[in-house]
Formats: C-alpha cells, sequence, structure tokens
C-alpha cells in the first residue's frame, strides 16, 4: 500500500490519519482492481468505530503516539470514483487502455450507453446526463451535482469479477445495471475526505478484501472471514449456465454455502420487511 503525503503532513496533538478508498466496483477503477468501500482509516481521532485503544502510558514514540484507530466507511464509492483527480496520486491519468470499454461480446463501445437512474420504478435513462458520452471516465458532477442523486450501479460478488474481465478491467459497463453511469466520478479534492487527505496521508493503492459490497467486506474487515449459511434458500444460491456465467443475478450465497451479497440476520437490527427466519 502506497501512502500519498497530504499537503501539510502536519500532526497536532499525536494525531494522524490515513484516508484508504479502494479501487471502484460499481463505477470502474481503471488503474487497479475495483473495489467497493471507500474507508477513511483515522487515527487518533474519536468518532464512529473505535478499533484499536493503545494506553498512553508508554514512553511517546512510534505508533504509542496513537490512542485510537477510527474507520469510516464511504459505501459503494472507491479511489477513482472520488479522488482520480487528486494531486499527485495515482489516479485516472494513469487509467490507460482500461479507460476503453467493451460488450460482454468483447466488441469496444463507440459511445457509452445511456447513464441509467436505477432509483426509478423500473429504472430508466437519466435525462440529465447526455446519452452519448465518448467512452471514457467522465465527471459528474458536470450534469449532477454531488448533494443531488444519480442511478446506483451494481456492486455484486459475481458482477465484479466479471467486470475486471481476468484483469483487463474493461466490462465495468457491459455488466452494470446503470449504463454508462459506472464511467462516472466526482472530484472529492475539495470535499470533506479531499480536505482531510490533503492535511494528513491518502493512500492511493489501498484494495479492497473481497468482490461485493459492503457485507462482505464488512466482514473482512473485521475478522477477515466469510460468513456460512449452509441451509439457504435455493432462489439464493447461485446457479451458473453451461459456459460458467450466473444465471440469477442477484443470488447471495455461493454453491458451496458462502454468504456473499448483501443479506440481513434473523436478529435486529434489520429492515422490518425482513419476517421469515428461513430468508
Amino acid at each position: 500500500m502506497d501512502a500519498l503525503p497530504g499537503a501539510s503532513g502536519a500532526r497536532k496533538d499525536a494525531t494522524a490519519m490515513c484516508i484508504m478508498s479502494p479501487r471502484r466496483s460499481g463505477r470502474i477503477s481503471p488503474v487497479g482492481i475495483p473495489l467497493v468501500v471507500p474507508m477513511l482509516i483515522v487515527l487518533g481521532l474519536t468518532a464512529f468505530l473505535t478499533l484499536v485503544r493503545v494506553p498512553p502510558t508508554r514512553a511517546a514514540g512510534g505508533l504509542d503516539k496513537i490512542n485510537h484507530v477510527v474507520v469510516i466507511f464511504q459505501e459503494n464509492w472507491s479511489f477513482d470514483a472520488l479522488y482520480g483527480r487528486f494531486p499527485g496520486a495515482n489516479g485516472l491519468a494513469n487509467a490507460g487502455a482500461a479507460a476503453r470499454q467493451v460488450d460482454k461480446t468483447g466488441e469496444p463501445y463507440a459511445t457509452l450507453p445511456p447513464s441509467i437512474d436505477t432509483h426509478k420504478k423500473p429504472p430508466a435513462p437519466d435525462p440529465r446526463i447526455p446519452a452519448s458520452l465518448p467512452v471514457g471516465p467522465f465527471d459528474l458532477a458536470r450534469y449532477v451535482p454531488p448533494d443531488q442523486q444519480a442511478g446506483s450501479p451494481i456492486h455484486k460478488f459475481y458482477h465484479q469479477q466479471y467486470q475486471i474481465n481476468g484483469g483487463r478491467m474493461d466490462k465495468f459497463v457491459a455488466w452494470s445495471d446503470a449504463g454508462g453511469l459506472t464511467m462516472s466520478y466526482y472530484d472529492a479534492t475539495t470535499l470533506p475526505g479531499g480536505k482531510l487527505a490533503q492535511q494528513y496521508t491518502l493512500a492511493d493503492n489501498f484494495f479492497h478484501a473481497a468482490f461485493g459490497d459492503s457485507f462482505l467486506n464488512h466482514f473482512w474487515l473485521i475478522c477477515a472471514c466469510t460468513p456460512r449459511w449452509p441451509n439457504a434458500p435455493a432462489e439464493r444460491i447461485a446457479r451458473f449456465d453451461a459456459s460458467g456465467v450466473l444465471v440469477n443475478l442477484r443470488a447471495t450465497v455461493t454453491p458451496d454455502g458462502y454468504a456473499v451479497n448483501l443479506e440481513y440476520p434473523v436478529n435486529q437490527p434489520h429492515p422490518a420487511n425482513i419476517t421469515d427466519p428461513a430468508q
């Protein structure tokens, strides 16, 4: 993991911060393995989730200066989607051939397909975003300001592997449910997270532990493990055709019984509509 010093590199009151924002899943990460959950890892600040407490009784020096490690999940965004334009970072400027996208048959796109607003019922093209943008990353802020909502590209365990396409990184559009939107980004350099990065440290080659969404990556953050569901309902279990392509696209459990996409526990907390203990 490489660390990019912020503008000041300052430490105050034995406080250090490392912003770790993984490569993207739903939106493309042209320069690295795509990840789903950008994280801010803050050392020495008391906020959100405290993971480590170092007693301040030993002589100050090195890691002894750190009292807390705080993890803030910025779900379903990644490095290039937020910090790809951060000055000096290994970001969008280094995308290279990965910025080019091909369809499921391997044919290059002439233009990006329309960006889909997945929040609409049924999903439909977003009229704010031009329908035939050039193939490559584009600044979403030109069409949808950061304080407004755009669609949410799918970010699932198997989809992400199809999008990576053996490391070519060229099927993010093809395997998305949001069309060209998966190539969009915001320049977060001047947003709150970007300002913290300028003050402290930005880890611009940080990668997530597991394919898919925040569900599985939460487990890997805490226990480096994947939850088992050996008796999952049949409709939840992934099925594949003769060519090895996933048939039931919303499957949440692998054939050998591991839960890899979002599921809720029978115990609280969970949404009110989760009432069947078997589900």
